[in-house]
């Protein structure tokens, strides 16, 4: 029985090392993508550079294709910058800098939808530090704002939509993405929000962030 168990150890083993192999490789080759198309848009970028000075010198009928070239040439620009900051996030994953295990807040955002004072949130952590250990723990998000003139906290899970035992746990080995809707109060007008990060793994030290309200309706993933 004893010798049973120790093979039954040894091939659970080898497949969740297979699994983390198999997770890496599928984050290397998203960063390997990201860098080819970059690569392909900074080219069309550079031929669109060309021809708009080209056409910037021509007469007043070709004023028409100008236009067009350099909406094309700022929507390109807009794609690099967006795929060159998503890959600065996965070199983060992928090639930690880091060498002690931590977890770290890659980024909180509020998005305002069509209803009155519903919010749409997202925020993203990731893991620092090297290996595949998995990292728990819960986080909390409180927001601080003014209320009838006075100031007054709110804590994320007072305002979402929909809550759940597990909304504000986490589980990873390189990053998680959580998401959800809350609804403001009309009274109320935040300035900041403040995250908390408080891991159940070992070693792994606690984190609080305090966010300014305009950086956390401007930040886009």
């Amino acid at each position: 029985m004893a010798f049973f168990v120790l093979v039954l150890f040894f091939v659970f083993f080898d497949l969740g090392r297979g699994y983390q192999s198999y997770e890496l490789m599928h984050l290397q080759l998203e960063r390997e993508t990201l860098l080819s198309q970059i690569a392909d848009l900074e080219a069309r970028n550079s031929s669109l550079v060309v021809k708009n000075a080209q056409l910037a010198g021509n007469s007043k009928i070709e004023h028409e294709a100008y236009n067009l070239a350099n909406k094309s040439l700022i929507r390109l620009q807009q794609e690099i910058l967006a795929l060159k900051e998503e890959l600065v996030f996965y070199q983060g994953i992928v090639s930690p800098s880091s060498a002690d295990l931590g977890v770290n807040l890659q980024s909180f955002s509020m998005d305002e939808k069509n209803a009155a004072n519903l919010y749409n949130y997202k925020l993203v952590l990731t893991k620092s530090g090297k290996g595949t250990r998995s990292i728990k723990g819960k986080f909390d998000v409180v927001f601080r704002g003014e209320r009838d003139g006075v100031t007054s906290e709110l804590k994320l899970a007072d305002i979402q939509t929909e809550n759940t035992d597990k909304s504000d746990k986490f589980s990873f080995r390189y990053f998680q993405v959580f998401e959800g809707d809350v609804v403001m109060p009309e009274n109320f007008t935040p300035y900041e929000a403040e995250i908390h990060i408080n891991p159940s793994t070992k070693k792994v030290k606690s984190l609080t962030e305090t966010i300014s309200w305009t950086t956390v309706m401007s930040e886009d993933l």
